[in-house]
């Protein structure tokens, strides 16, 4: 069989300067991304930079792309889907056709109080923030960018990326425990302002997305552990040291999870870790079902950490957190925005013309710690389907991939970027890890690389699905 029954994109894992330039490019925007990307509102060069750096991805992928397309349904349905969400933030700098502006209750008081100040021509633009709608395309680039620079790898070179986001999340453990040795007044900590409130996160302003970062490590190293115990051959020593070494780093990202103190993370990590071994093909979905004893003892565990996390949530919610009222209330916002929303970016502004008593404090809110309540807030019904179709395509791919049960090597690298980008997208339901670049452009990467696992494997396999 010739070498481009393996390789979905042929030529992007040869020797061109195409080949070495897109990877390269790749590389840098993912360590600048860690390096710069930490913060989920930044007022310095940083975000730019990262912005910038995504440029070049985005031009060598789509030249990839253009001269050999993606071959499945899936993968280019996919595609559709995340260039339809860069779309849909672009019109919304646009005005709206005549009369469909003051559809909503919000709009038609924005209209009327336009209209006496005699500027009613302002209320058509769909955006009601269109230079912060501007901003919001800009940090969609770098997510777009890993993307499809995640979707045009091959599989040696998935894996390596796979391999350099493990090393970067145990980097950053490495940092976050320097930053919490240091002294609330010391010159060298990166968040100086938020004193011991940084406590154990490293990069990233929030310890809660590094919460989550630690968890798509794990289920990142869980995955190629699998994937080399199951390439191994009699007397490679180098291979079960290889094992030992990524089942190693799994094992600290996961102790490494709760030392964050994140409820969510706490909540999430051990889910986490059985859905990875499940897609993975550890154990075998027909392997349990012929053992009841087993089967029942593995109920009786979901079932414990399903009343557990209950259990935290509701301390939560009896606590003084604010993210569950604000949620609710940008729910509630957004529902009155319908059909259009505000406008990506427009959050704060929106939310602080509309905000009950109970929520007065002496800060602003920048997100309301639910990124479908914000989805349903800024973008409206357009964003509420184009998420329902990413969460299809998502729950499409996993269907697939536990239909492989782990037997090729593509199958188990798509069952950790799988588990990974699901861990993520459960933690954005109570914050909001993708609102870091860093982490947009991680999962971003991971998704691109989870339909060119499967890429090849329809490849392998005939089928165009």
């Amino acid at each position: 069989m010739g070498s481009s029954a393996v390789r979905p994109f042929e030529h992007a894992s040869g020797d061109g300067w195409l080949a070495r330039c897109s990877v390269v490019s790749l590389g840098v925007l993912l360590l600048a991304a860690w390096l710069l990307g930490g913060a989920t509102q930044d007022r310095t060069w940083h975000d730019e930079a990262v912005q910038l750096l995504a440029l070049p991805v985005l031009l060598l992928a789509w030249v990839v792309l253009l001269r050999t397309p993606p071959r499945t349904r899936l993968a280019r349905t996919a595609v559709a889907v995340a260039l339809a969400g860069f779309a849909l933030v672009a019109l919304q700098l646009l005005p709206l056709p005549f009369g469909l502006g003051a559809l909503s209750a919000p709009r038609q008081a924005l209209v009327a109080d336009l209209a006496r100040a005699g500027v009613a021509h302002e209320a058509t633009r769909w955006s009601l923030a269109p230079y912060a709608t501007e901003e919001s395309l800009w940090r969609m680039l770098p997510a777009l960018a890993g993307f499809f620079g995640g979707l045009i790898l091959a599989r040696q070179q998935r894996r390596g990326f796979l391999l350099a986001i493990i090393a970067l999340t145990l980097a950053n453990a490495v940092l976050a425990f320097q930053q919490v040795g240091l002294p609330e007044d010391s010159p060298l900590r990166l968040y100086p302002s938020l004193g011991s409130r940084s406590a154990f996160s490293g990069i990233f302003v929030n310890r809660n997305h590094f919460a989550t970062a630690l968890i798509v490590a794990m289920a990142l190293a869980v995955a190629l552990a699998v994937d080399s115990w199951r390439r191994r051959m009699p007397g490679d020593a180098r291979n079960r040291l290889r094992t030992l070494a990524l089942a190693a780093a799994a094992a600290l990202c996961l102790f490494a999870a709760p030392v964050t103190a994140s409820r969510a993370g706490m909540v999430l990590v051990l889910p986490a870790l059985a859905a990875c071994l499940l897609f993975c093909g550890i154990p075998r979905l027909e392997w349990i079902g012929r053992r009841p004893a087993l089967a029942g003892l593995a109920a009786a565990a979901g079932l414990a950490v399903v009343g557990f996390a209950l259990h935290v949530m509701a301390l939560a919610r009896a606590s003084e957190d604010l993210r569950f009222p604000v949620a609710s209330n940008a729910f509630h916002l957004g529902l009155s925005y319908l059909p259009w929303g505000s406008g990506a970016g427009s959050f704060t502004s929106v939310f602080e013309t509309d905000l009950p008593q109970a929520l007065w404090i002496a800060e602003y809110f920048n997100h309301p710690h639910n990124e479908y309540a914000l989805w349903l807030l800024v973008g409206g019904l357009p964003a509420v389907v184009l998420l329902a179709c990413a969460l299809v395509v998502l729950a499409l791919a996993g269907l697939r991939i536990l239909r492989q049960r782990g037997q090729r090597s593509a199958a188990v690298q798509a069952a950790g970027c799988w588990v990974a980008i699901a861990a993520a997208l459960m933690h954005s339901w109570v914050d909001y890890p993708l609102g870091t670049t860093a982490l947009a452009t991680t999962v971003a990467l991971l998704a691109g690389a989870l339909f060119s696992c499967l890429e090849e494997i329809s490849v392998r396999s005939g089928d165009k699905s």
